[in-house]
């Protein structure tokens, strides 16, 4: 009988498993003004007055279609992983950890820098493709059915599952990784999301590069040591009403989320 996993991993992309933020420097390289563009967007993004959707709008919208290939290979060579990312993958795959990249980032980017690391897992993200008139049109495929929050509903894919529940931990960086953490019970954050779990009160283990992340992890996965108990869910200041019905053990007011195997 194999036994089950422990727990499963959910591990953002953008700030976390690479150093930058991919869009926001493809912005900067291959849109006029393009770093004056990316700030203003980025700003007005973390400081409440436009949602991830309409950010991820607005940097699509300048895009140039015809240049896909060339900003997803400029991406490849330009994009370096965080220190112990791949190391940290290693360990999660030798303990057999169910591992997803969950990303409000876009495929077309992420994909090819994945595969070029030789990185082969589920990756859930947000998605562009030409229309009939060969704009780029602008797909959430794991969006909240009944939110237009967030591109990729985070909170419903780190929610544990029914009979049994697998516990969820995830890793992020970012303001909105905040509506994961307040889902999932084991949180690795840096940046704003170490800022926003200090004054939430969610418990979190800090980070920088993957070093501290892979000897908590060897702790549960090598030593042997117990995992952290459960911690008490519910939030109360949070801005998605997902997160905040989730973590209240309310049901899910939308359809189920896609399975992480």
């Amino acid at each position: 009988m194999i036994e089950a996993p422990p727990f499963r991993m959910l591990v953002d992309f953008d700030g976390t498993l690479v150093e930058p933020n991919v869009a926001i420097i493809l912005v900067e390289e291959f849109c006029e003004d393009g770093p004056k563009v990316a700030h203003e967007i980025d700003e007005l993004l973390h400081s409440g007055q436009i949602t991830l959707r309409e950010a991820w709008r607005r940097q699509v919208a300048l895009l140039d279609p015809k240049r896909l290939s060339e900003m997803a290979d400029w991406a490849v060579r330009n994009t370096p992983f965080r220190e112990g990312a791949k190391e940290l993958l290693a360990l999660l795959g030798r303990h057999r950890i169910p591992t997803t990249i969950v990303s409000g980032g876009l495929d077309f980017y992420i994909d090819p820098i994945l595969r070029h690391a030789g990185i082969d897992l589920p990756v859930f993200s947000d998605r562009i493709r030409l229309d009939g008139d060969g704009a780029l049109e602008l797909l959430h495929p794991y969006g909240h059915p009944t939110c237009r929050l967030c591109g990729i509903c985070k909170a419903q894919l780190a929610h544990p599952f029914p009979a049994p529940p697998l516990r969820t931990a995830f890793a992020g960086d970012g303001s909105t990784d905040r509506y994961a953490a307040e889902v999932a019970d084991i949180v690795f954050a840096r940046r704003r999301l170490k800022l926003y779990c200090d004054k939430a009160k969610i418990p979190f283990f800090e980070f920088e590069d993957f070093h501290p992340v892979i000897a908590k992890l060897s702790e549960w996965l090598v030593d042997g040591r117990p995992l952290p108990a459960p911690r008490a869910l519910g939030v109360s200041s949070s801005a998605c009403p997902i997160s905040t019905t989730l973590a209240a053990g309310l049901p899910d007011p939308g359809v189920a989320p896609p399975r992480i195997e």
